[in-house]
């Protein structure tokens, strides 16, 4: 008897162990890239790029028959070997209620960000492709609370907004970088999100917003600027019209300085440099289309900013990108790149060519 109630006791314990037990999961995505103009200089190099390569754990379990205890930890970890070996990517701890919300607090991506997906940013984690290199916005929050509503409870429509703390001292002033005085009460930064999936016709849309949200103008390379932005996003899939494979993605944003006192200053004695009127707009077009009865995925993209400031002349910045994926099977891809950045206010060296091959591997 004592030694069937034992492996009565063993059993229950490896099961709840199993229940319990996180997901390993990650990715290694590198390439071999050949670049022209490298750092807008007159300079060609070739270079193994580390595309943000990851491992996280991640995990759910249940509390009662509705309610879940939900998890993650994410490291971009360097595959190249260049920089740090781990560097934090998303990480929280909250509560789901089965297909109704979830809570979450932590670091995670702006929903914002999230806002525009793979049918927007079609060459996301790319090191020199990203639309993180010409756009603000593209934004990984700390100190977050998130509220995130389940898409199926509405039918396709779901609704999210985080809020930042900014623990700043209430002596602190952050007025250069676009925000008068102190960020240190509950809420300093708001980004919110509507989106809407409709599967039966290949539609995907969302509007996005930040609030006092610090962001990089990557035109005047400014950074940390607390910013009021607003993105609108879509995707429509035409496979359901009869075009099978075929997608279509687009984003328009635009984006200025919460409060209009951003300024830098340097030098001694300081010389301060005013930005006033600072304002970003953007928008990018995407296309994507799988050969019927191959693995091969072919893509293209097309983003497009202009950044203007008070008695300065417009800065643009264009980044085009082609090309090829040979899917191996769900985990792993071979692929080719093509792709350029120009900036039109440079008088020379102003664009940097990038011709890539590389592999992507994910567990």
């Amino acid at each position: 008897m004592k030694k069937l109630l034992l492996a009565a006791t063993v059993a229950t314990l490896a099961m709840n162990a199993a229940q319990a037990a996180p997901t390993l999961y990650g990715k290694l995505n590198v390439t071999l890239d050949q670049i022209d103009k490298n750092g807008f200089k007159d300079e060609s190099v070739t270079k193994i790029n580390s595309n943000a390569s990851r491992l996280g754990v991640k995990g759910e379990e249940k509390l009662t028959d509705s309610l879940s205890a939900v998890y993650l930890a994410e490291w971009e970890i360097s595959a190249d070997g260049d920089g740090d070996v781990f560097k934090n990517r998303n990480r929280f701890v909250g509560i789901k209620s089965a297909d109704i919300a979830t809570l979450k607090l932590g670091q995670f991506d702006s929903y914002f960000k999230t806002a525009a997906g793979n049918n927007q940013d079609i060459f996301n984690d790319n090191t020199e492709l990203d639309m993180t290199k010409v756009l603000v916005g593209e934004d990984r929050l700390n100190n977050v609370i998130g509220f995130e509503t389940d898409k199926k409870m509405l039918g396709g429509l779901a609704f999210n907004i985080m809020f930042q703390q900014g623990e700043e001292a209430s002596t602190a002033d952050s007025t250069a970088k676009g925000k008068k005085g102190s960020r240190d009460g509950f809420g300093d930064g708001v980004s919110t999100s509507i989106t809407y999936e409709n599967k039966d016709i290949g539609l995907n849309a969302a509007v996005a917003g930040n609030f006092g949200v610090a962001s990089k103008y990557n035109a005047y390379d400014l950074s940390g600027i607390y910013t009021d932005a607003v993105r609108v996003t879509g995707s429509i899939d035409l496979t359901q019209a009869g075009v099978e494979g075929l997608v279509f993605g687009a984003l328009w944003q635009t984006a200025q300085p919460s409060d209009d006192t951003v300024s830098t200053s340097s030098g001694t004695p300081a010389v301060v440099t005013s930005y006033k009127g600072l304002q970003e707009d953007a928008y990018g077009l995407t296309a994507a289309y799988v050969i019927p009865s191959t693995p091969v995925k072919l893509k293209a993209q097309y983003i497009s900013s202009t950044t203007e400031s008070n008695g300065r002349k417009d800065r643009k910045q264009d980044l085009y990108g082609f090309g090829a994926d040979y899917q191996i099977n769900k985990q792993a891809r071979f692929y080719g790149v093509v792709g350029q950045q120009k900036r039109d206010w440079l008088t020379k060296d102003d664009k940097k060519t990038t011709i890539g091959l590389g592999m992507e591997y994910s567990f």
